[in-house]
């Protein structure tokens, strides 16, 4: 391919598709599972914490041996088609099975139960690792580097309108369902068809997205897991991006749940007013995804990035508007829902490029012979999913503070966006000091 032969939208639209059955089926399982096995299921709450965090475990595990091992796969295929026409009906059929257990099973106990949970979230999240990790490695081999934030924003449209879907889901058809199983036993015929579907477009959108996009011409690199191991831990800016994206998460990992419950708690939406919360915060970040994007061509990543974090130092403290004692008008909310949007669309355009950059920047440091953006994509969830950990066991601290005088929400519902803002002013200066994502070997490569 050359630079100058111009991708067609079908293209990013294309490569970007996955994304959208991907998003349904994540959400519903990270935002639903938990709350789905202790209220329907009657599992006790520790064990359904368990069980999930084992799964958590297993997404970091397989995205990074999935990523590693594409990176070395020769077929006719290519390299990262092969993972994607295996991986995408086990991802579908372990949606299928963690969230339907009685489908399988007749009357279990809590030992049935814990032991399900285990297994069939641990396949899910192991496939749905091995499945995104080889797609998402693929960006840096269908793509020119100039091309990437373009990609990586048809990418995010299509996980935020997937994400979206299965956010709304789980909140309005979730309760209903419990209820109905609560009183009955049974499963709803309707709610049994609608995640047989969701799991069933994972392997329509993976599938389509493989036979529609050519086969890459890099093929598979010489590896050796030592000796790759050694690389990448001596690849600095790489570690350093690395470092970058899991302190980020910090904050990143606590905005979206909290949002949620700022907006419901602290800013008493209610009705249509949540409605409209939604939407503003879906559209605005997609609006401001592409508006981002247009300010990378101009002003470079590294830049650009700063300005982000930047908008998200100065917007997230503004949850201080919960401790005005006459209230919060309708559209002051929206202004700060529409700040969040700015950062969170912005933040949101950067892991898939600063990934398939810094897997190209090895390959030009150490000159290998095949690009190993598997591993370089695979590598950093074991430490983010570490720090996931770590955001949500702070996010449930800070929430856990006593209540605000003469309110009926904690005052961790107005201190987030000051710990996040924090956190970001780290992240800033971390990356100023020491991050690279503009190269030199990018004009050259881009022609």
């Amino acid at each position: 391919m050359n630079s100058t032969n111009q991708t067609s939208i079908k293209k990013y639209l294309i490569y970007g598709s996955p994304r959208f059955s991907a998003g349904i089926v994540l959400d519903i399982v990270d935002f639903g599972i938990l709350y789905l096995y202790i209220t329907a299921y009657g599992l006790l709450p520790i064990l359904s914490g368990i069980g999930t965090a084992i799964g958590k475990l297993s997404i970091a595990a397989g995205q990074f041996l999935m990523g590693w091992l594409s990176d070395k796969t020769n077929t006719r295929f290519g390299r990262r088609k092969p993972f994607m026409f295996f991986y995408a009906p086990l991802t579908g059929l372990s949606f299928i099975f963690a969230l339907l257990p009685m489908l399988f099973l007749q009357n279990p106990t809590s030992s049935q139960l814990f032991v399900w949970i285990i297994i069939w979230d641990a396949v899910f999240q192991w496939s749905y690792g091995g499945l995104t990790t080889p797609y998402q490695s693929w960006v840096s081999e269908q793509f020119f580097v100039n091309q990437r934030p373009k990609a990586s924003a048809f990418q995010n449209l299509f996980s935020f309108v997937g994400s979206g879907l299965g956010v709304v889901f789980t909140l309005l058809v979730f309760p209903p369902f419990i209820s109905s199983f609560q009183a009955t036993g049974v499963i709803d015929p309707i709610f049994t068809f609608i995640i047989i579907a969701f799991g069933a477009l994972v392997v329509v959108f993976f599938y389509f997205c493989a036979f529609a996009l050519p086969v890459e011409q890099i093929k598979g690199a010489r590896m050796n897991f030592k000796e790759d191991l050694r690389k990448v831990l001596k690849d600095k800016n790489f570690m350093n991006v690395c470092w970058l994206q899991a302190i980020a998460f910090l904050a990143i990992g606590m905005i979206m749940p909290t949002s949620i419950g700022f907006i419901t708690e602290v800013l008493k939406f209610q009705g249509d007013e949540m409605y409209i919360a939604a939407v503003t915060l879906l559209v605005g970040i997609v609006v401001f995804l592409f508006g981002w994007k247009k300010l990378i061509d101009k002003k470079g990543k590294k830049q650009t990035f700063l300005i982000i974090l930047v908008t998200g130092i100065v917007v997230l403290p503004f949850t201080l508007i919960g401790l005005i004692p006459s209230g919060i008008s309708l559209f002051v909310a929206i202004l700060f829902i529409l700040g969040v949007a700015a950062f969170l669309g912005g933040y949101y355009l950067f892991p898939y490029i600063w990934l398939a950059d810094t897997a190209e920047d090895a390959e030009v440091k150490f000159d290998e012979e095949g690009r190993k953006s598997g591993l370089y994509a695979g590598f950093p969830q074991i430490l983010l999913n570490i720090f996931q950990a770590i955001a949500l066991f702070i996010t449930g601290a800070i929430l856990g503070l006593p209540n605000v005088p003469g309110k009926d929400f904690s005052w961790g519902y107005v201190l987030w966006g000051l710990w996040c803002s924090g956190v970001l002013i780290v992240t800033f200066l971390f990356t100023k000091k020491f991050i690279t994502l503009d190269f030199d070997w990018e004009k050259e490569r881009s022609k």
